[in-house]
Formats: C-alpha cells, sequence, structure tokens
C-alpha cells in the first residue's frame, strides 16, 4: 500500500493477497484513500453485499455515496448536487458483461457505469472466474 500510494499520490498497481489476508480491508483502504469513484466487480450477489457491508463497516461513507448494480438490488444513481461526488459501485462481473436486452433500469444502470471515470477498479474473486 505505500507503494500504491507514496508521496501523496495514488500510483497503478496491483495488490494481489492470498485467502483470508484481508482483501476486502485492503480495497476498502485504497477506495476511501484515492477518494475517487470506485467500481468494485464481485463473482456473486453475495459477495456483493459482503463488500456492501465491508465498505459500511470499515469507512465512513454514505448509503447515497454506495450503489450496487446486481439482479436483486439496484441503489439508485446518484444525482443533483450529489452526482459529481465520489461514489462506490458494487456489481458483478456478469452484470456488466451481460449483451443480451436489459430491463429499462439495467440499462440506465450500464449508461451511467459507462458514462463516469472511475479513479478505481477493485476485481474481487478473479481466481474463480473462468477466462478461458
Amino acid at each position: 500500500m505505500r507503494k500504491m500510494f507514496g508521496n501523496s499520490r495514488a500510483r497503478s498497481g496491483v495488490i494481489v493477497l492470498p485467502c483470508g489476508a484481508g482483501k476486502t480491508l485492503v480495497g476498502v483502504t485504497a477506495a476511501t484513500t484515492v477518494n475517487k469513484r470506485c467500481l468494485v466487480l464481485a463473482t456473486s450477489n453475495v459477495s456483493v453485499e459482503q463488500w456492501r457491508a465491508q465498505f459500511k463497516l470499515w469507512s465512513t461513507i454514505r448509503d447515497d455515496q454506495l450503489t450496487r448494480f446486481t439482479r436483486e438490488a439496484r441503489d439508485p444513481v446518484p444525482s443533483g448536487p450529489n452526482a459529481n461526488k465520489p461514489v462506490v459501485c458494487i456489481s458483478t462481473y456478469s452484470m456488466v458483461a451481460y449483451t443480451g436486452k436489459r430491463t429499462y433500469a439495467a440499462e440506465e444502470a450500464m449508461k451511467y457505469i459507462e458514462s463516469l471515470e472511475w479513479g478505481l477498479l477493485l476485481l474481487d474473486g478473479m481466481s474463480r472466474l473462468n477466462l478461458l
């Protein structure tokens, strides 16, 4: 973390840790340190809820700064004066990668995700994805 956030600025980097080493806490710490929009992609809806709970536990993030985009949960995206403030959007790989027809709400959520510049991308559970 020191190398990634040295000299009071964030640098590009990849942090890989074994199971149980605190990757989620490192991710929450990185997101709060960067203080920019953060997109978290997880492998399942359960993982999305776990990330949400950990952000609420380990940070001072408000509910209106925390957005979920899954089949079961679609939180409102920030609008008005909060539209340009840092936000954490948590979704699944499958929701973001889906190329078929979406509901209106899902399409609007994807437009929101695609329209923003994200300061940090957290990829959770990469070892469980079938990339071949």
